[in-house]
């Protein structure tokens, strides 16, 4: 979101007066510094928002073919990055073209949904929603539940092939620290090699397409915390360090009596 100053226009008079300001999403911003709106229907879109509607929908336009999906841990070429009660929640499918379309499910504590995604279209149910923040340039999707519970940052970059090991190497480094503050009677160390042994995998690209998620997630008796280190299940009490997961079916799979990781 950005902010359009519309009475008096920026270029007019420079101010930070609410009055005359309205925050719009970057192609509505755009929209509005070429005069789609008068200043009095720019009003009346103040008193009544999009979001004042049921349903708030765009679509998100990064397509890549082959990507890197981290959610605490690494996904790979997996239909299925998460799953909640046997529900995706992250997962992709692939087009004609071979893109992999980002595909979300997000419920409330509830089970309400919040926003659903297919194929990188998606829709965001007024109703459970709090807050609902669109970058200017699109980059990144965050959603907040209306009950609090639940918040979900969604961010797509393409990495610089030493970029990316280097933030792979810094979220091994905080899961490693973070496993050590629980499991205390264990010396652990880093193998870097395993994450060199990941990039040979994905073929060394010159730059890696990624989509980071972090957040916290929360819908019947199932609690996540997403980190960039980790998946935490709150309810019970266990910590997932960065793991890398390959190829098959489903990444990372949790029920309220269970846990699955990488299922081919």
């Amino acid at each position: 979101m950005t902010w359009h100053h519309f009475d008096p226009l920026w270029r007019e008079k420079e101010h930070h007066n609410p009055e005359g300001m309205i925050a719009l999403c970057g192609k509505h911003a755009s929209l509005a510094d070429g005069g789609r709106w008068t200043k009095d229907q720019l009003r009346k879109l103040k008193k009544e928002p999009y979001v004042s509607l049921d349903k708030v929908s765009e679509y998100y336009d990064y397509l890549r073919k082959d990507v890197v999906c981290m959610i605490g841990n690494v996904a790979y070429n997996v239909k299925n990055v998460l799953e909640i009660n046997g529900e995706r929640v992250i997962g992709f499918e692939k087009d004609s073209e071979g893109y992999s379309r980002l595909n979300l499910l997000i419920r409330n504590k509830s089970g309400n949904p919040i926003l659903i995604m297919e194929n990188n279209s998606w829709i965001a149910f007024s109703e459970a929603l709090f807050d609902l923040r669109c970058s200017f340039r699109g980059k990144e999707l965050e959603i907040i539940s209306r009950d609090k519970e639940t918040n979900l940052c969604i961010r797509f970059d393409d990495y610089p092939l030493e970029q990316f090991r280097n933030k792979l190497l810094e979220c091994y480094k905080l899961s490693l620290s973070e496993l050590k503050k629980r499991v205390k009677e264990r010396e652990l160390s880093l193998d870097i090699s395993t994450i060199d042994e990941f990039i040979a995998y994905i073929g060394s690209p010159e730059t890696v397409p990624t989509w980071t998620i972090r957040g916290h997630l929360s819908w019947a008796n199932v609690e996540l915390n997403i980190n960039p280190h980790g998946i935490t299940d709150l309810k019970k009490n266990l910590y997932f360090g960065i793991t890398f997961v390959m190829g098959g079916k489903t990444a990372f799979g949790f029920r309220e009596d269970s846990v699955v990781l990488g299922v081919s």
